[in-house]
């Protein structure tokens, strides 16, 4: 399967399409290869970015189907979850790098959470166990859309990759056991967060997943040592039940997702090995 990294100037041309959804209807034209499209969801409740910022967008998904996409053949779905209050409509961008520019189709979503209080560490921000049912029927109904308009979509190779808020998010959900996302995705990457709210993988859909943690190094940051060793003991535990998960520290790298370590990533995905010496530093 080809992949292409190269820089945004050069191979994210296309167009971005906005789509709106009203009701059941969406008014929008056959989505293109290589095209984003944006589909609002004005009847969800508030993302995070709303919440948080007090700009009222209504929540809205972005995908884009790969340059080879070919609707009589299947292909994975890479769901990226972004961190800090998620934006508008999370960060297609940033699935592309990981996933590239052929045989995936991807998408991104922004972030929800029950209730906001600002007096919580954070002001509020960080997504936890108590935000489940905000997140559950928000990714549900948007991917559930998706699904609609992308039939052909590879279920047992489909991924949710979410950096730090995100991965909490991610974190949440595949610990409350959400059937919805744990039937349509089997691949789940956490990056630099949410390895202490991944639990309860003995269970049969969690168990049957594969997990990939990722922390960074920079000891500058609080809480590195702690990150490392929950990633670790993680890693250790689940594998002592049989679960496939791997741990990795990215050397030289604090609360930082970067296209090195992007593309391993798109190489976990691609099933291929990755050995703790090639997690890179930030600048290649």
């Amino acid at each position: 399967m080809s992949r292409s990294h190269t820089p945004l100037s050069r191979s994210f041309r296309s167009l971005t399409l906005v789509v709106l959804l009203v009701g059941a209807s969406v008014f929008a034209v056959e989505p293109v290869p290589g095209e984003v499209v944006k589909i609002s969801f004005p009847d969800l409740s508030p993302s995070l970015f709303t919440m948080f910022t007090g700009t009222a967008v209504a929540p809205t998904m972005a995908y884009r189907l790969p340059d080879n996409y070919d609707p009589a053949q299947r292909y994975p779905l890479l769901v990226y979850v972004p961190g800090y209050h998620g934006g508008p409509d999370g960060n297609i961008e940033n699935a592309r790098i990981i996933a590239g520019n052929e045989d995936w189709v991807i998408a991104s979503l922004p972030l929800f959470k029950n209730s906001l209080d600002r007096d919580e560490i954070g002001r509020g921000i960080l997504v936890g166990f108590d935000d489940y049912s905000a997140l559950s029927k928000a990714y549900a109904t948007m991917l559930g859309k998706l699904f609609e308009l992308v039939p052909n979509v590879d279920s047992e190779q489909s991924a949710m990759v979410g950096f730090s808020n995100g991965a909490l998010t991610v974190a949440v959900l595949v610990s409350n056991h959400d059937e919805f996302v744990l039937t349509h995705f089997k691949n789940f990457c956490l990056v630099d967060h949410g390895m202490f709210h991944l639990t309860d993988l003995h269970k049969k859909l969690a168990r049957d997943c594969r997990y990939l943690i990722l922390s960074g190094d920079k000891q500058s940051d609080p809480g590195r040592e702690l990150k490392i060793r929950g990633g670790q003991l993680l890693q250790e535990s689940w594998q002592m039940l049989g679960i496939d998960i791997t741990f990795h520290v990215m050397k030289d790298t604090g609360h930082e997702f970067h296209e090195p370590h992007m593309a391993l990533v798109g190489r976990w995905l691609h099933h291929e090995a990755i050995t703790g010496a090639e997690i890179v530093s930030p600048v290649p």
